[in-house]
């Protein structure tokens, strides 16, 4: 099975998992019930099972499921397994997701719907659009303008900002370019090179982006915590990406920072996973996770799709 395929999607889930127990914690908070926080637990805001996972990764699997369903033109599908999830009543669902779902069933436009939301909510640069956009990078593997389009127009469904589009295109680029490995700073700088011009091109003008994701990346620069915004959330990914040598230093510093500890666990696992592959991946935590045949099932699938495309990792 796909090591980059298999680390991207087990890197999710794990990442969700081991940060769900944990979400609205501070750091200090973490650290003075835990120690160091390196397990899989239960319990936390949602009462989770040990290893279950969260609307981060149902999220995720159902985009990965409209890609793979319509490659060409991924949104309808993708839109209707968001209203199957949001039908059967989950546990948890962001604020701006619920609003801009429910604006969806009166209008039947997407970017309508999100734009409505934006007029009664002041939310919409949050990051439930970057929680589950992993699957465009694997999707479109071969096209990085592709990449940047499908990530932007994917947040934009139910997040109506240039900020969170931004950070969307910006982080399935850098998981794209993680891919091949090599020098992580190198990947971050070209990263926001090929975001700054697909940007451009699609006329997406970010207020905050790049001063921002600049600013956290440079050596030493302040740890960031990941709160509930996609700024915050990719800024604290990133630099703990760039800063641990390994899986799983890598996410436990990005938990252990706290407070949206669920979706920066996420976010950081695929960027993570895809690096270093799924046999970096602990297996005390892959052997945490429940219903991880899902997770299967889909590593399975985008096998079988990048077979089709002639790919291979």
């Amino acid at each position: 099975m796909n090591r980059i395929l298999r680390g991207a999607f087990f890197g999710v889930v794990v990442g969700d998992a081991l940060g769900g127990p944990v979400e609205s914690m501070t750091a200090e908070e973490i650290k003075g019930k835990y120690g160091v926080f390196k397990e899989i637990t239960g319990g936390g805001r949602q009462g989770l099972e040990p290893g279950e996972w969260t609307d981060d990764t149902r999220m995720t699997l159902d985009v990965a499921r409209g890609i793979l369903a319509n490659p060409a033109y991924p949104l309808e599908e993708i839109g209707h397994n968001f209203l199957r999830w949001y039908q059967s009543g989950p546990r948890d669902i962001g604020t701006t997701t619920r609003e801009s779902i429910g604006n969806y069933m009166k209008t039947g436009n997407w970017r309508e719907a999100s734009r409505k939301t934006a007029q009664t909510l002041n939310k919409m640069d949050s990051n439930g659009g970057l929680m589950r956009t992993l699957p465009v990078s694997l999707g479109y593997w071969q096209d990085m303008q592709k990449i940047a389009k499908w990530a932007a127009e994917i947040c934009l469904m139910t997040h109506y900002s240039y900020d969170s589009a931004t950070c969307c295109i910006f982080y399935n680029l850098l998981v794209r370019l993680a891919g091949n490995g090599g020098d992580k700073r190198q990947m971050v700088s070209r990263a926001l090179e090929l975001t700054d011009g697909y940007c451009s091109e699609m006329s997406i003008l970010p207020s905050k982006f790049f001063w921002h994701i600049i600013r956290s990346v440079q050596k030493g620069a302040r740890p960031v915590a990941p709160r509930g915004n996609s700024l915050d959330t990719l800024a604290a990914s990133v630099q703990a990406f760039l800063n641990n040598q390994n899986f799983e230093d890598t996410l436990v510093d990005v938990v252990s920072r706290g407070e949206d500890t669920d979706t920066a666990g996420c976010i950081t696992g695929g960027l993570a996973g895809t690096y270093y592959g799924f046999e970096a991946i602990p297996q005390r935590w892959l052997k945490a996770i429940r219903d991880s045949e899902d997770i299967e099932d889909i590593c399975r699938l985008f096998e079988a799709y990048w077979r089709h495309k002639g790919l291979s990792a």
